[in-house]
């Protein structure tokens, strides 16, 4: 009896072996079915590129492919079904140089690494690593509405990532660098979102638009690129560029469009630089905002009139904003000019800017400081940028960020303090004060001692003594000085709006209305945000059918095996019968 159950357990042994052994071999196949609905694909280095194609074309959309092995090459793919395309392992995928049979039969003449068609709607590309340097483009999104582009890192190409004809794009943190042309060049396209990426080493901008509506260009970092930070051509209505930093470019934002309804706020255009071989012309770059000769937009006080306003806009080698001199002066919103007066601001004459002011605003046992718009109150939305702060011998960084720098300085509370504080490149003196214990952080002092709206480049300060806080103004009896403002020039005839860098006066009284449309931006349709359909790459003809299709037999395999095992036994069982 022993021996016999010896005999069955060593069957079974033998069973279980050849079970894992089947599931081992299948775990490294392409693909493991997840649900009922979608498979999952994991994609070794050493399939071909048809063979990767044939895999996407025989797949079903919300199909899942993993490249995770470290290196792929020659890789052309045209993703016609609506797939996740990922990496785990930040994979490096090289670009063909060549036009695949595949999209010679779309109409497709450039080459590529990944090309997203219409039939590709709401596909994601994340986590891979594309070097495209012999490629006319990393990644194509033609028409493939919904679509991502994220985490991803992209380096040479025609273009980083080019999109058209598409709505509601999403490109979000991305590292997209060295292209011949644009890290990202979007045409024709509505509804997109492009975030958080980095771009950089381009040899044309990091961002180009042309015909592109109700699309948000945020907290983009760009730096380094040949021609422009960001570039607006054509057509450009509803759309929000905030909160982007621009620098070491040629000019930070190049505005070149039809506008209207956009808005550009809240960003950094810092420390562009001149370029004599700029393709425009030396004298029109190291600008931070520069106007083309092909910007228009709405009359003055028409509410779809380009917004400027709360960027910052300083240590440029050029103008901190330039107008094209064949245009009519235009009038910017506030913006900062990291300037103490009106003479400094280094604007274009063919612009009136209005000049925000930095105030300070109690912190508890810290420092605080706030920036103000031309009416005296703070503003919140605004780029952001460092300065230096010296306090009793000690040398502090404030980050401004939404309007307001804070330093934890382990003041002591209800104590007054001069304060040096780094503005164009010169000391800015205040008196200020803590905010006691009691009271709640950041909140506004009673007791603020400043200079006269921040003007005055030699950094004399004038002081006020308590008076009441009007929409985070103090207000007080001049002493020492001839400051009737804590925050700002109360002459609203002498610091709304300022010298330009040639030493001109703007005249504030115009109000701004010599800053009329240069042609007519309400043309055509662009107001409804229809999309032109002109420009398409080609016409989507029907792929052939593959019969042969990728399946999953490992379930038979292993039935098969406990068939055999159970006959094995049975007769093992039966076999005194047969004796």
């Amino acid at each position: 009896m022993n021996k016999k159950f010896l005999n069955i357990l060593f069957i079974c042994l033998i069973s279980l072996f050849l079970i894992s052994a089947v599931n081992a071999a299948n775990s490294s196949k392409v693909n493991e079915t997840i649900g009922s609905d979608n498979t999952f694909y994991q994609i070794s280095s050493d399939l071909s590129n048809d063979d990767v194609q044939k895999m996407f074309d025989n797949s079903n959309d919300g199909d899942t492919f993993e490249f995770n092995d470290k290196e792929y090459k020659n890789i052309s793919l045209v993703v016609d079904k609506k797939l996740n395309i990922v990496s785990n392992k930040n994979s490096v995928i090289y670009s063909a140089n060549q036009i695949t049979e595949k999209a010679k039969d779309l109409g497709i003449s450039n080459s590529f690494g990944f090309y997203f068609t219409s039939k590709s709607c709401g596909s994601v590309l994340s986590g891979i690593t594309i070097v495209a340097s012999n490629s006319d483009y990393g990644i194509v999104v033609d028409s493939s509405d919904n679509s991502t582009i994220k985490n991803d890192n992209i380096v040479g190409g025609g273009n980083g990532i080019l999109v058209k004809n598409a709505d509601g794009i999403k490109i979000l943190n991305n590292n997209i660098s060295k292209a011949q042309n644009n890290g990202i060049r979007i045409v024709d396209s509505k509804n997109s979102i492009i975030s958080k990426n980095v771009l950089s080493y381009n040899k044309r901008s990091g961002i180009e638009t042309s015909d592109i509506y109700y699309s948000h260009i945020t907290n983009n970092t760009i730096h380094h690129n040949k021609f422009n930070g960001i570039s607006m051509f054509n057509k450009s209505v509803g759309n929000v560029i905030k909160y982007n930093k621009a620098y070491e470019n040629p000019n930070g934002i190049y505005i070149d469009s039809q506008s209207r309804n956009d808005v550009v706020n809240a960003n950094s255009f810092t420390s562009n630089r001149r370029n004599t071989n700029y393709e425009l012309g030396a004298f029109e770059s190291g600008n931070g905002l520069l106007f083309g000769a092909d910007f228009k937009t709405s009359k003055e006080g028409d509410p779809s009139r380009l917004e400027v306003k709360y960027n910052v806009l300083a240590h440029n080698e050029g103008y901190q904003a330039k107008n094209n001199p064949d245009l009519p002066t235009f009038k910017l919103g506030d913006n900062w000019f990291d300037s103490t007066d009106d003479v400094n601001t280094f604007v274009c004459p063919m612009l009136l800017a209005g000049i925000m002011k930095m105030g300070t605003v109690s912190f508890k046992n810290g420092i605080g400081l706030q920036m103000y718009d031309t009416k005296g109150k703070p503003v919140k939305e605004f780029g952001t940028f460092d300065t230096k702060v010296n306090v009793n011998g000690n040398q502090y960084t404030a980050k401004f960020v939404n309007g307001k720098a804070t330093i934890d300085a382990n003041l002591d509370p209800d104590t007054e303090y001069d304060l040096e504080v780094m503005i164009g490149g010169q000391p800015v003196k205040y008196k200020y004060k803590t905010a006691s214990g009691e009271k709640e952080d950041n909140q506004d002092s009673k007791t603020s001692d400043t200079t006269d709206g921040m003007r005055g480049a030699s950094g004399s300060s004038s002081k006020t003594s308590t008076g009441d806080v009007v929409e985070g103004v103090s207000k007080g009896n001049s002493q020492n000085g001839n400051s009737t403002s804590a925050h700002y020039s109360s002459n609203k005839n002498s610091g709304v709006f300022g010298m330009n860098a040639s030493g001109t006066y703007q005249d504030s009284s115009d109000n701004g209305q010599n800053a009329q449309t240069n042609g007519d931006v309400n043309s055509g349709d662009a107001s409804n945000g229809e999309v032109s359909e002109e420009g398409k790459a080609y016409e989507i003809v029907p792929p052939s059918k593959i019969s042969n299709e990728v399946t999953d037999t490992s379930g038979l395999v292993v039935l098969s095996i406990i068939s055999i095992m159970g006959m094995l036994v049975y007769g093992y069982w039966r076999r005194d019968e047969f004796e």
